[in-house]
């Protein structure tokens, strides 16, 4: 009976140390182009979890064979950005059980998305962390859970 009540005990704990929130505001927009929608906010403003604000919106879109990834950025409703105020690169970060990736994505020539190879992940569900420059101002954007 002692071990039942030490494992129940223990089992709920663990809530205790999950993860409350994400990174900026939790969002119900349709993606364009078939992937993964997210807040994108300011870098220093990921502490703030879902009180951040949102600047921007962002698509994360790749197939689970290919390692290609495209990544559209849109006004808050959804509207394309002019990326010519942005810089022409993106680092970003491909999470696996704490395990660190980092990999580049490129202006593509139309000017439209950023585009680049990831690693290839070993395990799923794995996350895409994305920071992207606007002049001086420094953005992040959380892709969690993908498959």
């Amino acid at each position: 009976m002692k071990k039942i009540i030490l494992s129940l005990s223990l089992l709920f704990s663990l809530s205790i140390f999950s993860h409350e929130g994400g990174h900026g505001p939790a969002l119900k927009d349709e993606s364009h182009h078939g992937g993964k929608v997210t807040a994108i906010i300011l870098s220093s403003e990921v502490e703030k979890g879902r009180a951040a604000k949102m600047l921007y919106k962002g698509e994360l879109v790749f197939h689970s064979r290919k390692q290609e990834v495209k990544l559209y950025l849109f006004d808050n409703e959804m509207k394309p950005l002019n990326l010519k105020t942005f810089d022409t690169k993106v680092s970003a970060v491909q999470i696996e059980r704490r395990k660190e990736n980092k990999f580049e994505l490129t202006l593509d020539k139309s000017g439209n998305f950023f585009v680049g190879n990831r690693p290839k992940n070993k395990r799923v569900p794995f996350n895409i962390d994305v920071f992207v420059k606007k002049g001086k101002e420094e953005l992040f954007g959380a892709f969690d859970g993908l498959d």
